[in-house]
């Protein structure tokens, strides 16, 4: 170019033309920023704003359902704790979903007996099943071992949302779940298939991707997560299946047997005065019926700074903090109490409606113990145990 072709306008035009691209560029990602600031906000709302009621609805439901009742009122009683859970499992897939997308789920790898999970499942299947007049089966295959090493939890849920869906589909006729397992140079590969006899299964949960529900969708985020595969396959006039693979190995032993949550429990009587921090109404009285159920006396607060006003008035044996409040810090506030000099030494045992315990989490907030929501009273109890068991009357102060 000559200098005599050199027109200032044009240089001028290009870089205007590169500003106003930078500041549309700019604007996109606020506005991107924006969404996903408004979408993790309206995930807090479902976290704590609904799941953490949803689960004390839960305890007190099953709390009402361990009282004497006459049968319309169980039947009542029984009704509230099934929808409750049905929304609580909605709640949870939308928590869920937001997760697999953001990829902030982590599966975990612990031994668990593959016979006892499956036959849960099945249990859950059958009663579902005979709710719509279908009949069940389960068959667990000679291959597969008891003791496998994954994330029971995840392989659950999977299974409860392709059963219930394949439950949903079919209006007559049976169902039956298979399992199996195939070893190859010690890589096992487990394998599950819903079979319907019968009318055939609509679109349960198939990999295209047009699932029945966020459960479905779940699931399969979960099963590529497990490096398995998903699909269905039908006969016109004889069924429908829906099967799904995951990668797995054997466990070097079978792990420990967990107690069950409807077996009998020792929950003898403490002796303690209890003080807990708890904003939400519901879950005050569910805690206090639980508390009362103990033995144990107990002071109702809703913040941490009215907890240190009472910790200077009174004395107590064990300090019960809802830290998944909300506008509340559970941290700041243990920590605060761990500087009160005698008053430091308190127990403190954390209420969280985290889906896992976090050990170190808990180490750094200075708590000695949590129970997770929704609040059991197995779980409340075991927790309670080691602190106030072997405290005598005289140790118990008066609020």
């Amino acid at each position: 170019m000559q200098p005599e072709d050199f027109k200032p306008d044009d240089l001028f035009a290009q870089i205007q033309g590169l500003v106003d691209a930078l500041a549309a560029e700019r604007a996109a990602r606020e506005r991107a920023e924006s969404s996903e600031r408004a979408k993790a906000q309206l995930l807090n709302v479902i976290g704590h704003e609904l799941r953490a009621p949803m689960g004390a609805v839960i305890s007190m439901a099953e709390l009402l359902l361990s009282s004497s009742l006459d049968n319309s009122q169980r039947r009542y009683a029984e009704t509230l704790e099934q929808s409750a859970r049905s929304l609580l499992t909605v709640i949870n897939d939308i928590l869920d979903f937001s997760q697999l997308d953001a990829g902030h789920i982590e599966l975990d790898c612990e031994a668990f007996d593959l016979h006892e999970l499956v036959q849960e499942v099945a249990g859950a299947m059958q009663a579902r099943a005979i709710a719509k007049g279908v009949s069940s089966g389960l068959d667990i295959g000679f291959s597969c071992p008891r003791a496998v090493v994954g994330d029971a939890t995840r392989l659950r849920q999977i299974l409860d949302a392709v059963v219930e869906s394949a439950v949903d589909s079919l209006a007559e006729g049976s169902l039956r779940l298979h399992v199996r397992a195939r070893d190859s140079d010690g890589h096992l590969r487990l394998r599950f298939d819903i079979v319907a006899s019968g009318p055939e299964l609509k679109q349960a949960v198939v990999p295209s991707g047009e699932a029945s529900g966020l459960g479905s969708s779940v699931a399969r985020h979960l099963i590529d997560m497990m490096g398995g595969e998903l699909g269905s396959d039908s006969v016109a006039g004889h069924g429908s299946v829906v099967w799904f693979t995951v990668a797995a190995a054997r466990a070097p032993e079978m792990p420990p047997k967990a107690k069950r949550e409807d077996a009998a429990v020792d929950r003898s009587a403490l002796a303690g005065h209890v003080l807990v921090i708890e904003s939400n109404a519901v879950n005050r009285m569910l805690i206090g019926a639980y508390l009362d159920e103990f033995g144990l006396t107990h002071e109702m607060v809703g913040s941490g700074a009215e907890a240190i006003l009472c910790l200077a008035a009174s004395r107590y044996d064990l300090l019960l903090m809802d830290v998944t409040s909300a506008g509340f810090d559970g941290e700041q506030t243990a920590r605060r109490i761990r500087n009160l000099g005698a008053t430091g030494a308190l127990p403190i045992v954390a209420l969280t409606a985290a889906k896992r315990r976090d050990g170190t989490t808990l180490t750094v907030a200075a708590m000695d113990a949590c129970v997770a929501k929704p609040i059991r009273g197995r779980e409340l109890h075991a927790a309670l145990t080691p602190f106030l068991s072997e405290v005598g009357q005289g140790r118990a102060a008066a609020g």
